[in-house]
């Protein structure tokens, strides 16, 4: 009955203040949602072959399972990545809006690129918890939010799983990775991590958020650090990929 209601004055709202996109700045023709359909189509989603580690896009159709040089080399900490789509063009606009000008009415169009990557990738029954990459505590001040942790909120709400903002935090605060190159990133965020609370992570599967993933620094630390506390699976799960 709530969601009904919920819904109903979701239409109401849309027609007496339609949603605009903010892409194209056309009125949105998708129901409770701002990307119109056709600044939707043009985003390029994870539809080629994978690694199965990482999730890096490979060339080709590999007829077997296919792990990447980079893997191979070095086995990350996560037992998978993926990401919704490639992080350029109305996608990079779409995060970057989110991230940075505190476009929050953008949630649920991310959201649902989580959701449907999570549904392909991965099986959501076997999620025990979803938790986000942390901020330190001086860049969430500075933002006033963790874009990460809204994800993982509404998130965690589609597929009906707690959404633990408070094992995992960021005890050190790092440059910005996009200065780096893949081997600073990974000393940037080495050590960046601890878990604070093993107890809520021990044994689980943990089903760990991000906006974005470029090299996996990042989410391999926190990984990393979930795994040594105990976590018995971790998965990472991004809307875009660069």
């Amino acid at each position: 009955m709530i969601e009904r209601v919920s819904a109903f004055l979701g239409h109401v709202s849309d027609w007496l203040y339609p949603r605009l996109c903010p892409s194209c700045d056309q009125v949105s023709d998708r129901s409770g949602r701002h990307l119109c359909w056709a600044c939707f189509s043009r985003m390029e989603l994870h539809t080629e072959s994978l690694c199965t580690v990482c999730g890096a896009p490979v060339e080709g159709r590999p007829a077997h399972a296919f792990v990447c040089s980079v893997c191979k080399a070095a086995r990350p900490a996560f037992d998978k990545t993926r990401a919704a789509g490639h992080f350029h063009g109305v996608l990079r606009d779409q995060i970057h809006q989110f991230k940075y000008a505190r476009a929050l009415w953008l949630k649920h169009d991310l959201t649902d690129l989580l959701y449907g990557c999570l549904m392909a990738h991965f099986s959501p029954v076997a999620v025990d918890v979803v938790v986000p990459v942390p901020l330190h505590p001086v860049r969430l001040r500075e933002r006033s939010y963790n874009q990460a942790a809204l994800l993982s909120q509404a998130l965690a709400r589609r597929i009906d799983r707690r959404c633990d903002e408070r094992s995992l935090v960021r005890v050190r605060k790092t440059e910005t990775q996009t200065l780096f190159d893949a081997a600073h990133r990974r000393m940037n965020i080495l050590g960046a991590f601890e878990v604070a609370r093993p107890e809520w992570v021990t044994g689980r599967c943990v089903l760990l958020i991000d906006d974005v993933m470029t090299t996996g620094a990042t989410l391999n630390e926190c990984a990393r650090v979930l795994k040594r506390a105990g976590a018995q699976t971790v998965w990472g799960l991004t809307v875009g990929r660069g």
